[in-house]
């Protein structure tokens, strides 16, 4: 039984490489998607981050903050 995350990937994989099945194959046979995934939650952080005015940001590289 899939959880709820796992079926959500699953049909948008799905739907991905039913519309570009070449990719279909890298997909299934790429190793690294766990890494990949960390890289881009960190992308998101730094995203958010770059918004804040530099007093919050450098309080928060100087701990002042969490």
């Amino acid at each position: 039984m899939m959880t709820s995350i796992e079926q959500s990937l699953a049909d948008y994989l799905g739907g991905y490489t039913r519309n570009n099945p070449a990719n279909r194959a890298h997909i299934v046979n790429y190793q690294d998607w766990q890494r990949m995934a960390r890289l881009e939650l960190d992308r998101r952080a730094a995203s958010l981050l770059s918004v804040l005015p530099d007093e919050e940001l450098r309080a928060i590289a100087e701990g002042q903050v969490s």
